[in-house]
């Protein structure tokens, strides 16, 4: 059985660390529940993602997520998406002994995804149900190349939309 394998998007991730000007700031304007779910989303073909790797130390990331302002960090390995780690699941962890990103991370094959073609045709309404639904706070775009490729396009945050969305407007997805 083959597994598909998912890229980060770029061959110069890995060189060069992420810097403040890298940031993923949450965009200022405001959503409403009918705009198109693509509005949502970080895209990763203009903003580069912010990446660790399987065995960075969980303070070191936890560090490095609280400079940047950031609550994820896609997890690689040579180019490849290997996980998700968030701030999230470092501070559930220090109650363990556990101390390496690839410990606690949620591996690529357990991220909760959705195809940017299914992504493209959605509304911010139809994110929220999935976030509730499924009981999520970050959901991987994937755009599909062939049965064995996919590229990481995106990611959504589900406390940004909800930051970003239009008072009274969260109550009536």
């Amino acid at each position: 059985m083959h597994r598909t394998q998912l890229l980060v998007p770029g061959s110069d991730l890995m060189a060069a660390p992420a810097t403040p000007a890298s940031r993923h700031r949450s965009k200022s304007r405001r959503l409403r529940s009918s705009d198109p779910a693509v509005r949502a989303m970080t895209d990763f073909l203009r903003d580069p993602p912010l990446t660790t790797v399987e065995d960075c130390d969980l303070d070191t990331a936890m560090d490095e997520m609280f400079r940047l302002g950031v609550r994820a960090f896609l997890v690689v390995r040579d180019l490849a998406v290997v996980g998700l780690i968030t701030a999230e699941d470092i501070r559930q962890s220090r109650r363990s002994s556990v101390s390496r990103v690839a410990e606690i991370m949620t591996s690529a094959a357990d991220m909760p995804a959705i195809d940017w073609l299914t992504l493209r045709e959605a509304k911010v309404r139809d994110l929220l149900e999935i976030f509730e639904g499924a009981n999520v706070h970050h959901l991987v775009v994937l755009e599909t190349e062939s049965t064995q490729r996919a590229t990481v396009r995106g990611l959504v945050h589900r406390s940004r939309v909800e930051r970003r969305l239009l008072p009274n407007d969260y109550s009536n997805p």
